[in-house]
């Protein structure tokens, strides 16, 4: 399968509304010469859970479960320790979202890269990103690569909030827009 087929497939998981944004997002970007490849979009709870524990210590991992108990969410705590040990370069984090803390989860995310020549353009000092992040305000959403904390470049989302914690106060919420993504 090659990139624009998997591109697709990514976009197809999206929520409806967020889809078409984001296919706006790429087709002002593509009008101003960028070719951006959607690479990302929909995770599941578990995928987010080993992204986030790459790079972690211990005490980071147990500092993060402790802190979504404490918030009333003891079933991402849960996944954060079922998926076990993940394997990376101490500090190199991929992520700053632990389960339930990404808007991957509930299709209202996606990460795209620029490609020169078939190629990924990684390098955030590439103007081809600023170009994706004004294409993706303009179409109302917003692009990590702006974010003081944790600039996620190849990141765009529908709300400002970081988190859908945040967002949704309980796991309850949590649960019925998890369903509702099914059912969009």
């Amino acid at each position: 399968m090659g990139a624009r087929e998997k591109e697709q497939r990514v976009l197809q998981g999206l929520r409806a509304d967020f889809q078409l944004r984001v296919e706006e997002t790429l087709r002002i970007a593509r009008q101003s010469d960028v070719d951006m490849l959607a690479y990302c979009g929909v995770r599941t709870p578990e995928e987010q859970a080993r992204l986030y524990r790459r790079s972690r210590t211990t005490a980071e991992i147990e500092a993060k479960m402790q802190s979504l108990r404490d918030r009333g969410y003891p079933r991402l705590a849960d996944i954060v320790r079922e998926v076990g040990p993940q394997y990376g370069r101490l500090g190199a984090h991929v992520t700053a979202a632990a389960p339930g803390e990404s808007w991957h989860q509930f299709g209202l995310a996606v990460d795209c890269v620029p490609l020169q020549g078939g190629k990924a353009l990684w390098s955030t000092e590439e103007p081809e990103w600023e170009i994706y992040g004004e294409a993706a305000s303009y179409v109302g959403l917003r692009w990590a690569g702006m974010w003081t904390t944790f600039p996620e470049y190849p990141h765009i989302q529908r709300y400002p909030e970081a988190s859908p914690l945040s967002h949704w106060r309980s796991e309850i919420d949590l649960l019925r827009n998890l369903i509702r993504k099914g059912q969009s």
